[in-house]
């Protein structure tokens, strides 16, 4: 009696062990439908049935360049890019689930300017360098570690962590220079509760973000250099370095940006259907520069971001559905505050006064997704279809009173790709996708007025129309792109140990476009999953 069941238990055991994934990272993860939600309790909801994919980590090393000229204004024509990544996730008992990841990315690119902000789409004004004759040598260094977990407290709830923190740097080598330093500060907390087929959460968010510019020029010293402080639409106003405005040398001037938010989730289970729907506010406010005796706090900002996600999940033993529509609106206002500098005694003071209206942007953005695999043994599909169409528009109102500037655009795309994969001898995988896509938009390009008769003393706006010309171009072009990828995975260690290549190619143009209309990328990435 003992030997037999002996001899069962090991059965069991080895035919356990036999039943590891190909250890496809996303791939894995993808039948939970809570785990693409902003709830970190969410993560108690990975339970694999086999215990191999109870641990799952993914390391990866990758180059990727960009060469043409159709890209988004300010960006390098030949760009490049390398990036370390590692992303993990672990079932440590029956309660906790933990998740994180660490990423480094190098960018780097010549015959570059544009804006002097990392991610300048975020900011409720632009800095940027809009003269063709001093384009330079660009590079942007960031460092990302991330972590969250969940714990069920009990059969019905969970409770959940998020922390994020990401330092960033950037520089321009030729004058005039810029050097920029981002730190980013991000945490959330959660809860889920659920009962029967029901389930609820809610996630409390607060990300605090600063960048700070120094601005500087080492060559010519008889040479003054320019910026267009961009309000909204390229226009605004025209500074030189050497002045004491935005754009002034003599100090550092960070943009500070403070969110707080609440998202909350709701989801129905039937059998291996799920139905999923979160709703998320966050409300940002700010300020661009310090309020000191001896410096000057330019402006201050304020506004508010939605997002409303809903999912349709079907998954079975060998396939797995998922619609997914997504609805995105963001406004933010930028008031600038106007002040006098009196000096007194040698004593240097700053008196403000009623803050001015000088940039309302609006923008919106809808999102209908399907993702199709079948074929699936041990978490690898055979077949994977994937489609989208998204709507995007944006109202951007820029005000250098008593002129204004309107800007409405609107931009449609379609997207798809289909991934076919074999498994071959000795646990080699060979994956192969097609992918294609197409866009066009439309709008006004600049729609200018005035709210009163101009006066003598009024000074008219900078609008540099070519710079206007390649915003507009880039956000309502007709595009089309294609792109080709294969990626080939094999053992390194028996089934737990795997190591994959991954390389991928896209050509997209654009017609109608005043610049080179092409973009070639291509991308070559080594790693392990574990």
């Amino acid at each position: 009696m003992n030997r037999r069941l002996i001899t069962a238990l090991t059965a069991i055991v080895a035919l356990t062990a036999g039943a590891r994934s190909w250890l496809h990272y996303d791939q894995t993860l993808a039948p939970y439908a809570w785990l693409r939600t902003a709830n970190p309790a969410s993560l108690t909801t990975f339970a694999p049935a086999d215990s191999s994919l109870r641990s799952l980590g993914d390391a990866q090393l990758s180059l990727a360049t960009g060469q043409g000229h159709w890209t988004a204004p300010g960006t390098s024509p030949n760009a490049w890019q390398a990036r370390a990544e590692v992303r993990s996730v672990m079932r440590m008992g029956q309660r906790v689930v933990v998740r994180g990841g660490v990423d480094y990315t190098n960018r780097w690119g010549n015959e570059a300017a544009g804006s002097v902000w990392s991610q300048p789409q975020t900011m409720p004004f632009d800095i940027a360098e809009t003269a063709d004759t001093t384009l330079g040598r660009v590079r942007r260094e960031q460092y990302a570690l991330h972590g969250e977990a969940g714990v069920a407290v009990s059969p019905r709830m969970s409770l959940g962590a998020r922390f994020a923190y990401t330092a960033a740097s950037g520089t321009k080598q030729k004058d005039p220079r810029f050097t920029s330093h981002l730190m980013s500060l991000e945490a959330a907390a959660a809860a889920m509760w659920t009962a029967g087929r029901f389930t609820v959460g809610a996630t409390y968010q607060m990300q605090r973000r600063t960048e700070a510019v120094q601005l500087s020029s080492h060559g010519r010293t008889d040479r003054v250099y320019h910026y267009l402080v961009d309000l909204g639409a390229a226009m605004g106003r025209d500074e030189r370095t050497d002045g004491r405005g935005y754009t002034s040398s003599d100090s550092e001037h960070p943009l500070l940006d403070m969110r707080h938010g609440a998202t909350a989730q709701l989801g129905y289970t039937l059998g291996p259907c799920t139905l999923l729907a979160e709703v998320q506010w966050m409300h940002r406010s700010g300020h661009y520069g310090l309020r000191s005796p001896s410096t000057v706090d330019f402006s201050r900002h304020g506004g508010d971001e939605w997002l409303a996600n809903a999912w349709w999940q079907h998954s079975a033993t060998n396939s797995l559905q998922r619609v997914e529509a997504q609805w995105s609106r963001s406004t933010v206002k930028n008031h600038e505050n106007t002040y006098r500098i009196v000096a007194d005694g040698g004593v240097t003071d700053i008196e403000y006064y009623d803050a001015r209206l000088v940039g309302y942007h609006r923008h919106n953005h809808v999102r209908l997704a399907y993702d199709g695999q079948w074929g699936i043994h041990r978490a690898l599909a055979q077949w994977q279809l994937q489609a989208a169409v998204c709507h995007s528009w944006q109202r951007v109102t820029a005000i250098v009173f008593p002129y204004y500037r309107r800007r409405r655009v609107h931009l449609t795309e379609l997207e798809a790709a289909v991934t076919r994969q074999w498994l071959l001898a000795r646990d080699r995988v060979w994956s192969l996708t097609i992918q294609a896509d197409w866009g066009t938009g439309g709008g006004v390009m600049a729609d200018d007025g005035t709210y009163l008769t101009p006066s003598t003393d009024d000074h008219a706006p900078a609008a540099p129309e070519q710079w206007a010309q390649q915003h507009y171009q880039w956000l309502t072009a007709t595009r089309l792109g294609a792109g080709l990828a294969v990626r080939y995975a094999f053992s390194l260690a028996g089934q737990r140990l795997r190591a994959y290549v991954d390389a991928s190619y896209a050509l997209h143009a654009a017609t109608g476009v005043s610049t080179t209309p092409k973009r070639h990328q291509a991308r070559l990435a080594i790693g392990i999953t574990f």
